[in-house]
């Protein structure tokens, strides 16, 4: 699951130093690195990019909290429900607009600067020709779906949205290939904070699900155009083509289209199953709970960030090393997965009552079974970074096709079941991901080899559990005496016992130090 429909978080643009130095007309499509740059030439570019993406990532999470805090509680679960629907549905109809040409424009600009305003151009044009797809798509689904007239509008308004956000993929393609990782960052937390705020003073007023969507749309126009204007600092865009070189750009880019395309109808396909099986309300319990969610996900990617380096360099060495090498992050991010997850769970009532309010008391038990999704979807990035250093990443593509379509089919059996028996089919959605997930880890291990966790790591984690199980035990004990006292006795038992048991390892204390020490300070300059 993600958190927005770009690829590149919006976080990346707008928290970095100032907007950059102007550069000279003779500099325009000469920005890759230079083959005489020194590594030492890099640090302070690399450094920069850094700072800029995490004080990006700090700026909207805080808007993406606002957002939750207001939002959700005055639209209610059926206005929240439309929101999410025409969300997924539109980025699923998008798919045929992305056709992987950010991976492949990246690649190429880098490898040859010259080529950058062509290319950008080529896609440009490409992805204008096939925007009346996505607007027809997004028509016939409506009809098909008998959507009620909020939610046709929000959902033509999401596709609107879908269609300027792709749109803006060439221009940011070109900030990434030439290192401008701040322009990244400032789209993003202009489009966040514009959603926020301008969103929070919209439902205050009165406005509904139609005009939440609107004004994603209208930020997301907002933030092509300024895209569009400051690359021209850096890239004179040449939209003069022609079918060969659409073509060409189209065949380049399906290897990583296909890899796109069934990530995303993996991301979205549970909730575009709800929308049409079930009612707004569940839709919008589910879309409530996987916002929670998704912010958990970040321990396993800064991990697999900061190791995918080590592991290229154990599998030029031999597999084997790099099997030794891997099995220190991933027993790490398996071990530390399940207290978040048993944590999850603690705190899955006062949690979303506190940040959702009352009419969202059914996205409680959604948000717990989730909550068991965390192990396998933790795993799962890791293997996914492994199989990237060892060269197979088209393994895990088709890994993630295999998941598009099982998927689906435990959601067509769970979401009628537990929408019957509960009347809460986003339970079932729930229960789909978690199966999905823990069958492709099953797979993931075999590709890799079930030697990268061995007899200690099992161990590890059958103790990790079983402290686990003490901290839930306690914390319902002690719930006569409160919520605050129950949640304070469930963590001091697992502290407790994390100590006495050893399961924290040296190694993985001075590993989780010296990350912190290493973080960047978030900090905001003036753009």
């Amino acid at each position: 699951m993600t958190d927005g429909i770009t690829a590149v978080p919006a976080t990346d643009v707008i928290a970095a130093g100032a907007m950059g130095g102007e550069v000279s007309s003779s500099e325009l499509v000469s920005l890759g690195p230079a083959p005489q740059e020194t590594p030492a030439d890099d640090s302070p570019r690399l450094g920069r990019n850094l700072r800029a993406l995490a004080g990006g990532q700090v700026v909207t999470w805080t808007m993406t909290l606002l957002w939750t805090l207001v939002v959700p509680r005055a639209l209610g679960p059926a206005g929240l429900g439309i929101v999410v629907s025409a969300l997924a549905v539109s980025g699923v109809l998008g798919l045929v607009l992305g056709l992987g040409t950010r991976s492949y424009l990246v690649r190429e600009i880098v490898l040859d600067p010259a080529t950058g305003p062509k290319l950008i151009g080529t896609a440009i044009v490409m992805k204008l020709l096939l925007a009346p797809l996505v607007g027809l798509a997004a028509v016939v689904f409506a009809d098909l779906s008998h959507y009620g007239h909020d939610a046709k509008i929000a959902l033509y308004l999401a596709s609107a949205m879908t269609v300027l956000t792709i749109l803006a993929e060439p221009l940011q393609a070109g900030f990434q290939a030439i290192e401008r990782m701040q322009y990244l960052a400032y789209a993003d937390i202009i489009n966040k904070s514009a959603q926020s705020v301008i969103g929070i003073a919209l439902v205050l007023v009165g406005f509904r699900a139609d005009g939440i969507v609107a004004n994603m749309a209208i930020f997301a126009g907002v933030v092509l155009l300024l895209n569009a204007l400051w690359l021209r600092r850096f890239i004179r865009i040449d939209l003069r083509t022609n079918a060969r070189m659409i073509g060409n750009m189209t065949r380049q880019s399906l290897a990583y289209w296909a890899s796109g395309m069934f990530g995303l109808i993996y991301m979205w396909i549970d909730t575009v199953m709800l929308t049409l099986m079930t009612r707004s309300e569940v839709v919008g319990w589910y879309g409530a709970t996987t916002t929670l969610f998704q912010t958990f996900l970040f321990i396993p990617v800064l991990v697999a960030t900061a190791w995918l380096p080590r592991l290229v360099s154990a599998f030029d060495q031999s597999r084997a090393h790099m099997i030794k090498t891997a099995r220190t992050p991933l027993e790490f991010v398996l071990v530390i997965s399940i207290p978040v997850a048993a944590g999850i769970a603690l705190v899955a009532s006062p949690m979303v009552h506190a940040l959702y309010g009352h009419e969202f008391g059914h996205a409680v038990p959604v948000l717990i079974v989730l909550a068991a999704c965390i192990p396998p979807m933790y795993v799962n990035i890791l293997l996914d970074q492994v199989l990237v250093a060892a060269k197979r990443q088209v393994v895990w593509t088709m890994v993630m096709i295999g998941a598009a379509f099982i998927n689906p089919l435990f959601n067509l059996v769970l979401i009628p079941a537990t929408e019957s028996r509960y009347h809460n089919g986003a339970i079932g959605a729930a229960v789909s991901l978690v199966l999905t997930e823990v069958l492709m880890d099953i797979v993931g291990l075999v590709m890799v080899g079930h030697e990268v966790l061995n007899r200690g790591s099992i161990k590890r984690c059958a103790l990790a559990i079983v402290a686990c199980a003490s901290m839930l035990g306690v914390a319902y004990a002690a719930r006569p005496l409160g919520t605050p006292v129950a949640l304070i006795a469930g963590g001091v038992t697992l502290v407790l016992l994390t100590v006495k048991l050893r399961i924290a390892t040296k190694d993985e204390v001075a590993m989780l130090r010296a990350g912190l020490a290493r973080l960047p300070r978030p900090r905001l300059a003036r753009l």
